[in-house]
């Protein structure tokens, strides 16, 4: 509640429980075509994350699709007809989870870090979603899903020493024709 232009001390409590704690981990995604088809359309897209703060980030290895827990790289494609008989479609991936090890102990073995200024590149073939549209408008974007890590995960992990992303990081969506 307001009052003369003061917090009331449960709007005051309300806030300081749905803020997040700051994580200093910036990670910056760039996807680009990195190969293209006998008529110039996207065939791969490089993908590269990049440390742009000041501190380590710990993460998994991203790969496309099926990381446990997130971690992952994901390449979204839709298409739009030219034809209004058609409809569009999309394209994704999902996994299932088995049995996973305590995070801590998956963060020790199988994690990397990026120090500030390093970054990973992968690449990722999406020729296979389009090769077979008719004529139409391809989008395409590329997002970054952080670990999923509760709260008391998050705490562990920067009480030993460890800084993991959080954020979702989505980029801008690009288009092409395909004839």
């Amino acid at each position: 509640m307001l009052h003369d232009g003061c917090w009331s001390t449960e709007n005051r409590k309300a806030v300081q429980q749905t803020e997040k704690p700051f994580n200093p981990a910036q990670l910056e995604l760039t996807p680009e075509v990195a190969a293209t088809t006998e008529e110039g359309y996207p065939a791969v897209l490089r993908v590269t994350i990049k440390n742009i703060g000041n501190v380590a980030v710990d993460m998994p290895m991203p790969e496309a699709y099926c990381l446990p827990r997130g971690g992952s790289i994901d390449v979204h494609l839709t298409w739009s007809s030219e034809s209004p008989e058609q409809t569009g479609l999309g394209w994704g991936g999902a996994c299932a989870e088995t049995d996973i090890p305590h995070l801590i102990d998956q963060v020790r073995q199988h994690w990397i870090r990026l120090q500030p200024g390093e970054f990973i590149a992968m690449s990722e073939s999406i020729r296979d979603f389009y090769r077979t549209l008719d004529r139409g408008t391809v989008e395409y974007w590329v997002e970054y899903v952080p670990p999923q890590v509760s709260a008391k995960e998050f705490a562990e992990l920067q009480q030993a020493g460890y800084i993991v992303p959080t954020e979702k990081i989505e980029t801008a969506h690009q288009t092409f024709v395909v004839h």
